[in-house]
């Protein structure tokens, strides 16, 4: 967009007219990069509130805080497209930071305080799309903050290509991001042994293994409706017939 305006310079009365441009409007690399910071944000916003609701559940606080950094990261959006100032840029990119910190930290020896505490957390489709859209969010917003004033003009089409591949992987990314924070928890169920796998014991045929209780009897073989066979008993020979003595039927 360019803008026309009176210098307010009379030079051999003649009005010189001098043309200002727009500078943040203009295709040049730092232009690119706010559309492309604001963009990723969005995302980033979409997925955190998608998981708001899964993570109220565990535990009230930590719902509220993927609140608050989804509304803050949906709110950063139009603003660094509308004021890309130090400020603003620098805000982005902090919190951003904190966010991709603190869940390195929850998925490797787990967060320092909440109920789950020293717990590391399952890594899902949701964190992986989230934290890819935040690197963008600080990729954009610190190449910014690097060159200032001093982007370089860039054609319409690599500038169109850029957006709509970035709109691209940003749409993939929520789609992916936001129906997987919407299926899964990220902590196993209260009462879960050290082996719950979230969904279930599988075997190598693919079908649930069922594990028996430890602490509950044995079926008895009637109860399984499995007839009781017992040992038969030892066959008792008759006793022989007692000898009578050839002697007596003589005398008889």
């Amino acid at each position: 967009m360019e803008m026309w305006c009176l210098a307010g310079v009379m030079r051999g009365g003649a009005v010189i007219i001098r043309r200002v441009v727009n500078g943040p409007a203009r295709r040049t690399d730092t232009a690119l990069a706010t559309r492309l910071a604001a963009l990723a944000s969005f995302g980033a916003a979409v997925i955190h509130f998608a998981v708001v609701p899964a993570h109220w559940q565990e535990w009230m606080v930590a719902g509220q805080f993927f609140a608050l950094l989804a509304l803050f990261q949906l709110v950063w959006a139009p603003a660094v497209l509308a004021r890309p100032t130090n400020l603003v840029l620098a805000s982005g990119v902090l919190l951003n930071l904190g966010a991709i910190a603190l869940w390195v930290v929850s998925r490797t020896v787990g967060a320092p305080f909440g109920p789950h505490a020293g717990e590391p957390e399952l890594v899902q489709a949701a964190d992986l799309c989230a934290l890819l859209l935040q690197l963008y969010v600080v990729m954009g917003a610190g190449w910014l903050c690097h060159r200032g004033l001093r982007g370089k003009p860039i054609s319409w089409l690599a500038n169109g290509v850029v957006l709509l591949g970035a709109t691209s992987i940003v749409a993939l990314a929520c789609t992916v991001g936001v129906a997987s924070g919407l299926q899964h928890g990220h902590h196993a169920p209260p009462g879960a042994g050290a082996g719950h796998h979230g969904a279930g014991v599988h075997d190598a045929d693919g079908h649930h293994a069922h594990v028996p209780e430890m602490n509950s009897p044995a079926p008895s073989q009637e109860s399984a409706g499995t007839p009781v066979h017992t040992a038969p008993l030892p066959r008792v020979a008759p006793s022989a017939a007692p000898l009578h003595d050839s002697h007596d039927h003589e005398h008889g």
